[in-house]
């Protein structure tokens, strides 16, 4: 018994030490694409004044770039990434706010629409109707929205899998920066369809370090 315990623990011992030394300086280091993107527009389409209000930046967090947008209707703060769009809405009104994700549309930077799909409905439901979602007066609603054309099922093993709105591929990606995409969702207040359009820009396209655990995977 003793013998095994101590060929279970040498065995331990060497993981270790090949995960220190593919860690070490004559590693390569792995990198990944990350993208800055910038909500620089937002316009209530339904508003006949055409009046634009221009976002501001969130500064609550420091490893984050987030933007804030409100208006006499709604308050949201917006972060873009390449895997998506994360909304944290807060209902400030003595009113209940309902956002119909099958209206909504994704403008990508070719200008092409794409069906919205939220975080919160299965990759398998994909192609299904989305329920609306209803934020209660003083309430919030927190989700991440990409695309249902970006989910795709795996001929080999069946399952689904959601890929990115923009290349990873660090020299595909360069040539993204400057580009915009437009996120349109309708949200009804008290019976009226408010039509917001909001204007996202790629500011930055950067290769950060891969996070890797103690064993250096």
């Amino acid at each position: 018994m003793n013998k095994l315990y101590l060929l279970a623990a040498l065995g331990l011992i060497i993981l270790v030490l090949a995960a220190c030394a593919s860690t070490g300086e004559g590693a390569k280091t792995k990198l990944v694409t990350k993208y800055d993107i910038a909500l620089v527009k937002v316009v209530n389409t339904t508003d006949l004044t055409g009046r634009a209000k221009s976002p501001v930046a969130d500064t609550t967090l420091v490893n984050k770039l987030r933007y804030r947008y409100e208006d006499n209707l709604v308050r949201t703060i917006w972060s873009a990434s390449e895997a998506g769009f994360e909304l944290t809405l807060y209902n400030a009104s003595d009113k209940s706010i309902m956002i119909s994700w099958e209206q909504g549309i994704y403008l990508d930077y070719d200008n092409i629409g794409h069906r919205l799909l939220i975080s919160s409905t299965k990759d398998a439901d994909k192609d299904k109707p989305q329920a609306v979602s209803t934020i209660a007066p003083r309430g919030n609603l927190v989700e991440t929205i990409g695309s249902a054309d970006h989910v795709s099922q795996s001929s080999v093993l069946g399952v689904y899998a959601r890929s990115p709105l923009l290349p990873t591929d660090y020299a595909s990606a360069v040539r993204y920066n400057g580009k915009e995409m437009k996120l349109i969702l309708p949200i009804t207040i008290d019976g009226v369809v408010n039509n917001y359009e909001h204007t996202f820009k790629v500011i930055g396209v950067r290769q950060v370090t891969a996070k890797t655990s103690w064993l250096g995977l």
